[in-house]
């Protein structure tokens, strides 16, 4: 497999919230020893961290404090090699969530303090989508976004519909948090869809679909219930051209194996399994997926091709603390190669 095969790098636009992410050390519970490790984060950030260091034009749209923690969280980005652009509101605050950290049988847990952050709350008009979507190969966002609030889900339904308009690509990762959507489910399947609807390349399993559509895809061959799945979303969305997922085996929080899917109209596409031994960090996984899902389109790869790279990105993001995926093209594709030794 050449994954380094793209023409040029695809510039890609990302929007949505950037946290700090405040997590006890493994193995210790929350505030079981008054010390946090604080790193920036956040679905859509995640992804362009990873797709910067792939060698493509990342460009984060958020909106930050006016502040430290605004300005910390900004030059990290850039030192990934990810552009930062949008409003810093004086006054307001930056979003947080701590993780309590997995061990053996216990899964980890993450609590979210991001209520009233300057993201969620900044205008909607803040934005001006036909400026920042000018040039654009994607727009990447997620479901996360739709969950925080009228002015954040407007900005979101704005920014498609300019992509749309301009004829930019429409990455969108449900990402269904059931805690941010508590007490509004029904709106949240409601919402999910109409925006799943609008996007070129989805990222939902089997659950999320069955859950915006109220389908049933519990076929004992787990390929074939996700590809049962990706169809309806195929009908639901006439532009839809791909559909992609992990699916995960769960032992303990420490061992599980993962398949990487990736569905198209013509059919579905797994990578093999892969067994993930002594996991370092599960939390920002699937963001990795999906920037090598991204990756993977851009640099013209076939539909397994692209399945087998994207699971070695989520691989690799299992071996590193933090969400962001840490790694070059060449890492990875060494890493599916076999390459385990030392480098010297």
């Amino acid at each position: 497999m050449n994954a380094t095969a793209a023409t040029r790098a695809a510039r890609v636009v990302g929007f949505g919230e950037v946290l700090l992410r405040l997590a006890a050390p493994p193995p210790t519970l929350l505030l079981q020893e008054m010390r946090l490790e604080a790193t920036f984060c956040g679905a859509e950030a995640n992804v362009l961290v990873a797709l910067g260091g792939f060698g493509h034009e990342a460009r984060m749209i958020t909106a930050l404090p006016d502040n430290p923690l605004g300005a910390a969280a900004i030059r990290t980005l850039r030192g990934f090699g990810v552009a930062v652009a949008g409003p810093r509101p004086a006054g307001s605050r930056l979003g947080l969530f701590f993780l309590q950290p997995g061990a053996m049988t216990r899964p980890s847990a993450i609590t979210y303090d991001r209520a009233g952050s300057a993201f969620a709350t900044v205008a909607a008009q803040a934005y001006d989508w036909p400026t920042i979507l000018a040039g654009a190969d994607w727009l990447f966002v997620s479901g996360i976004t739709a969950a925080l609030g009228d002015q954040a889900l407007a900005a979101l339904r704005a920014a498609i519909a300019t992509a749309r308009g301009l004829g930019v690509k429409v990455a969108f990762d449900t990402n269904f948090r059931p805690t941010l959507w508590q007490g509004r489910e029904t709106l949240a399947a409601e919402v999910l869809l109409e925006l799943s609807c609008q996007a070129d390349l989805l990222f939902a399993g089997r659950r999320a679909i069955a859950m915006m559509t109220g389908g049933v895809f519990d076929q004992v061959d787990p390929d074939a219930g996700f590809l049962a799945a990706a169809n309806r979303m195929f009908e639901c969305a006439p532009g839809l051209q791909h559909v992609a997922a992990t699916r995960r085996t769960v032992y303990s929080t420490d061992r599980q194996d993962l398949v990487g899917l990736l569905a198209d109209r013509t059919g579905v596409s797994a990578s093999p399994v892969i067994a993930l031994e002594n996991i370092v960090d599960r939390v920002g996984t699937g963001d990795a997926f999906a920037a090598g899902i991204v990756h993977g389109l851009a640099a013209g790869l076939d539909r397994r091709e692209i399945a087998c790279f994207a699971a070695a990105c989520a691989q690799w993001a299992h071996s590193v603390p933090g969400d962001f995926l840490r790694a070059s093209l060449a890492e990875i594709v060494g890493s599916m190669n076999g390459n385990f030794d030392v480098s010297r």
